[in-house]
C-alpha cells in the first residue's frame, strides 16, 4: 500500500498544543525555532525551563533561549513583532525536569497533560562521563514524568503521542549495521520480557543500591562524585555499553515503550549533532560539541596524536536535519494518533553513515587542510599555524606512544624547570588534554558498526516534495568538504566559541554538556 504524500507537516501541527523540554540545549533550540519559523499554524509550544534563585524560569528562557543566535533569522522576520510571536505562541513552564511531576503540583501538572497533544522530550545529559545518580535522574527516571503526562488523554478520544530524542549510540558495544530497532544488550545480561522489551526495573534498582551504598561510605562532596563517575563506566562496560550516558539512554527507550505500552510514541536517535548545514544560517553550533573536541584541541596545540580506526565511520549529522526529523516525525505521530490510539512505535535514526558516510581519516584530512588555508581567518579557533599534523593510530600504538611521550616530557620538564623555563607546563598540558581526550571520545573515533537510516528515509517520502525541502533529514543532502570546511569551521568560530564562557579544555567543557531543563 503507497503513503506518497500522505502526510503533512502544516495539517498535522495545526492548532497543537505541544510540550517540548530540554530548550535550553542544543537540539532543544533548534527544535522550536523550527517550528516558530515553519508552522507558524502550531497551537502553542509549552516549554519546560527552570528557574533559579537569581532568575525566574521566564528570563531564563528569554536571555537563555531567545536570545541565542539561532533566533535571529526569525527575529529579523518579525521585527518589533517578534516578543509578541513569543508571546502568542510560547507558554513557559516553570519546573525540573527530574522532580516529581516536573516539581508542579498536582492540579497544574493534570491541566498540562490534558491539554497537550504532543510531547518532545530533548533533555539529556549529554556528558559522556556523568555520575551515575545524575545521569539516571537526567537521562532514565524523569521519563516517568514524560509517561504521566501522556497518560492523562489516554482515556479520551484525544491521545498525547511521545517523540523521544534518544542516540544512535544506544546500540552499545554490538558490531555491524545497526538498524532501526529495540538495540539487544550485546553482554546479554540483562533477560529479556519479549522481542523488545527487557527486565530494567531490577537493573535499575541494582544501580540505585550501589549509589546509596556509596553515598553512605563517601559522605565527601567531592569522593562521592568521583566514586559515581567509576560505578557509571564499570556498569555501563559490564552491560555493554561504552559510558553511562548511551546506558542511560538506553534504559529510557526502554522505560517508555514499556510505561506507555508500545504505542503513541516515536524514538529518534541523532548520531553525533553538530552545526546547521542549511537553516536558519550556515554553520550555527553552541559551544564545543563532540566532534569539535579533538579539532579545538588540536586547533590550540594540546592534541596532535588520537587513538582511532583511520577506515572507521565518522557518523556526524547537521542539528537542523535532526531538528527536521523530529519535526516530520512529530507530524506522523500527529496525523495518525487520533485515527488508532494503538499505534505502534517507530524509531528513526538521524544519521550520515548509510547515505553519505565519511571515514575517520578524510574527516581529519579536511580539518587538517581548512587549519593550514584558515588559522588566520579563525583566530579564536586557532592559537595560531599548526606545527603538527593530526595523526591517528591504532589503540595498542597509542598506548604506547603515550608511554613514551610521558617519559619523555616528564625529563624535559624537569630539565626546563632546573633552568627557568616557564613552558614546562604546557607539555604536561598536552598529556593531560590527551589522555583525558581519548578516554572520553576514543570509542567514537574507532567505530565498529554503521548505522542504518532505512525507515527515516522512507518518512520522507510520505510528504510532499516542498516538505520534504523545508525538512530535508537525508545526510546525503550536502557535500562533507564544503560543510566540514566551509560551514562548520567558521561556524564554530563565530558561534561556538562566541560564548563569553570558554572552555578552558574541551574536556573540561564535556562535563558541563547538560541539555537538561
Amino acid at each position: 500500500m503507497s503513503y506518497s504524500h500522505s502526510l503533512s507537516v502544516d495539517s498535522s501541527l495545526k492548532g497543537k498544543q505541544v510540550f517540548i523540554t530540554g530548550v535550553t540545549g542544543f537540539l532543544g533550540k533548534a527544535i522550536v525555532e523550527k517550528i516558530l519559523r515553519e508552522v507558524p499554524s502550531v497551537g502553542k509550544v509549552h516549554i519546560l525551563v527552570r528557574g533559579s534563585a537569581r532568575q525566574s524560569a521566564y528570563e531564563r528562557c528569554m536571555e537563555g533561549v531567545f536570545q541565542s543566535s539561532i533566533f535571529d533569522v526569525l527575529k529579523s522576520t518579525h521585527g518589533n513583532q517578534f516578543q509578541q510571536l513569543i508571546d502568542q505562541k510560547v507558554h513557559i513552564v516553570e519546573g525540573e525536569l527530574t522532580e516529581p511531576l516536573f516539581g508542579l503540583n498536582p492540579t497544574n501538572f493534570a491541566l498540562l497533560g490534558s491539554k497537550l497533544d504532543l510531547i518532545i522530550n530533548s533533555a539529556a545529559s549529554v556528558n559522556f562521563r556523568e555520575n551515575l545518580d545524575q545521569a539516571l535522574k537526567i537521562n532514565t527516571l524523569c521519563l516517568n514524568n514524560i509517561i504521566s503526562l501522556a497518560n492523562y488523554n489516554s482515556h479520551e478520544e484525544a491521545v498525547t503521542s511521545v517523540l523521544q530524542v534518544s542516540t544512535c549510540y544506544v546500540n552499545g558495544m554490538n558490531q555491524g549495521e545497526m538498524l532501526e530497532k529495540v538495540a539487544r544488550p550485546c553482554s546479554g545480561l540483562i533477560p529479556e520480557i519479549d522481542h523488545d522489551t527487557y527486565e530494567i526495573k531490577p537493573l535499575i534498582q541494582l544501580f540505585q543500591t550501589k549509589i546509596e551504598a556509596i553515598k553512605n561510605r563517601f559522605p565527601d562532596a567531592n569522593k562521592q562524585e568521583q566514586k559515581l563517575i567509576q560505578l557509571g563506566i564499570q556498569q555501563s562496560r559490564h552491560y555493554g555499553w561504552n559510558d553511562t550516558y548511551t546506558l542511560t539512554k538506553w534504559l529510557g527507550e526502554q522505560l517508555l515503550i514499556q510505561g506507555l505500552g508500545k504505542k503513541n510514541l516515536t524514538i529518534l536517535r541523532p548520531s553525533i549533532i553538530e552545526s546547521t548545514v542549511f537553516s536558519p544560517v550556515q554553520g550555527w553550533v553552541e559551544g564545543v560539541k563532540v566532534a569539535d573536541a579533538m579539532i579545538y584541541a588540536y586547533a590550540k596545540g594540546r592534541v596532535s596524536i588520537f587513538p582511532g580506526d583511520t577506515k572507521g565511520i565518522l557518523d556526524v549529522i547537521p542539528v537542523d536535519l535532526v531538528a527536521n526529523a523530529a519535526i516530520l516525525a512529530s507530524a506522523q505521530l500527529l496525523q495518525h494518533a487520533p485515527e488508532n490510539n494503538q499505534q505502534a512505535y517507530n524509531i528513526y535514526q538521524c544519521c550520515s553513515g548509510r547515505l553519505n558516510p565519511i571515514s575517520l581519516e578524510h574527516f581529519i584530512e579536511h580539518f587538517q587542510q581548512a587549519s593550514l588555508e584558515q588559522f588566520e581567518d579563525l583566530p579564536k579557533l586557532f592559537a595560531g599555524k599548526p606545527q603538527e599534523m593530526f595523526t591517528i593510530v591504532s589503540q595498542k600504538k597509542f598506548a604506547l606512544y603515550m608511554k613514551m611521550f610521558t617519559t619523555f616530557t616528564w625529563l624535559k620538564t624537569s630539565l626546563a624547570r632546573l633552568a627557568g623555563s616557564k613552558s614546562a607546563g604546557k607539555h604536561l598540558l598536552k598529556i593531560q588534554t590527551t589522555t583525558s581526550l581519548a578516554m572520553i571520545f576514543g570509542f567514537y573515533s574507532a567505530p565498529r558498526y554503521r548505522f542504518d537510516s532505512l525507515q527515516l528515509e522512507g518518512l520522507k517520502t510520505l510528504f510532499s516534495l516542498e516538505e520534504q525541502k523545508a525538512f530535508e533529514v537525508s545526510a546525503n543532502s550536502y557535500d562533507w568538504k564544503n560543510y566540514l570546511r566551509d560551514i562548520h569551521l567558521p561556524g564554530l568560530h563565530k558561534y561556538g566559541l562566541a560564548d563569553k564562557r570558554k572552555p578552558s579544555t574541551p574536556e573540561k567543557e564535556s562535563h558541563e554538556k547538560r541539555q537538561a531543563a
